[in-house]
């Protein structure tokens, strides 16, 4: 594989196979190591089951945006490669189980035991384990630094938990090492120092964040996901600013209850998304009518109606920008990253 300054590396398996598990670790551990890093998920309406995938791109410099092309693929179960199959390339180098993954002709696949190194250690949950390993091996990161990144990340298990993932993310790296110093795959992206002192956030945090900045100290929503994020992030960290939190009944209730909030002197949000802002759209004219403020997150999502759950889309913009009736003014921020979702919150 030649080397490259941006390199996408994409986990695919079932819901409830702890995928998110491994973003959460490799996304700190690369950004530990000194790799701006990006990652955003797609998953099924699924508790378990479904085919979901994470792609991770770490770069050389500063990325904020989904690619298309694969170029490390960790299939997990037998769905994954047919679920991926329009973004897999000549270039695309997979790591799994042959017999799990039942690769196809043509593809470019490398059989690690996950599972079977898993079992050896005394838990089978321990693949994700092995998996994040074997990636860290391919970028020759240092054992120490991911071994604390492991008792950190695990610090709240047992020391029996803790001392079962550092044999697991050790077997796995230098599984990963194996391929790389024997080149058949080789990545080499300089590390950089200036995202030391960076955090990881999402963007329904940053926008949390944000609210928290500008004074926000009441939120009202009733939980609509991909809004959902901004109500619980305020609901946990409520009592350190302090914020009034409230769960409302319906959406309609919620945008009442922010205008009574703006009315008495609070600075209120709600967070929703489209088949939710449908129905506050009275709440808005009533707004324009009282002239009174109130600020609306709208998290976009597919529609029709309630639509689906766990998919974004931008596609709501028309509909907040013509929602109500009657004329009266509004203003319509669309932020187009994680610094712009917190900065015009």
């Amino acid at each position: 594989m030649p080397i490259k300054d941006s390199i996408s590396i994409v986990l695919c398996g079932g819901a409830g196979q702890g995928i998110q598990t491994i973003e959460a670790f490799l996304t700190r551990l690369f950004k530990i190591a000194g790799y701006p890093i990006f990652a955003t998920k797609e998953y099924m309406s699924r508790i378990r089951g479904g085919s979901n995938s994470t792609e991770i791109r770490i770069s050389s410099h500063a990325v904020a945006a989904f690619t298309d092309k694969i170029d490390i693929l960790i299939p997990l179960d037998s769905e994954a490669l047919p679920h991926l199959q329009g973004r897999i390339t000549a270039e695309t180098r997979i790591l799994g189980e042959k017999a799990k993954a039942l690769p196809t002709e043509g593809m470019v696949f490398f059989d690690i035991p996950f599972a079977k190194i898993a079992a050896e250690i005394g838990n089978p949950v321990l693949v994700n384990t092995v998996a994040s390993g074997a990636v860290a091996g391919l970028f020759a990161i240092a054992p120490e630094l991911i071994h604390e990144s492991i008792r950190q990340f695990f610090a709240a298990k047992s020391q029996q938990i803790i001392n079962q993932n550092l044999e697991a993310v050790e077997r796995g790296y230098w599984l990963g090492m194996e391929l790389r110093n024997s080149g058949q795959i080789l990545l080499d992206m300089p590390v950089t120092s200036a995202i030391k002192d960076h955090i990881i956030v999402s963007g329904a945090e940053a926008v949390a964040l944000g609210a928290v900045a500008g004074g926000c100290n009441f939120i009202s929503s009733y939980p609509m996901s991909p809004g959902t994020g901004v109500l619980t992030y305020l609901a946990q960290y409520s009592q350190n600013f302090p914020i009034v939190v409230e769960q409302a009944e319906d959406e309609i209730s919620a945008i009442n209850m922010a205008l009574g909030a703006w009315y008495a002197g609070a600075r209120a949000i709600v967070t929703t998304s489209g088949g939710g802002f449908d129905l506050m759209t009275e709440g808005v004219s009533l707004a324009g009518m009282i002239e009174s403020p109130v600020v609306i997150h709208v998290a976009q999502r597919p529609g029709p109606a309630t639509g689906l759950p766990t998919r974004t889309e931008q596609a709501d913009l028309n509909l907040v920008l013509y929602a109500g009736h009657g004329e009266f003014p509004r203003i319509i921020l669309a932020p187009g990253n994680i610094s712009e979702a917190f900065y015009l919150t």
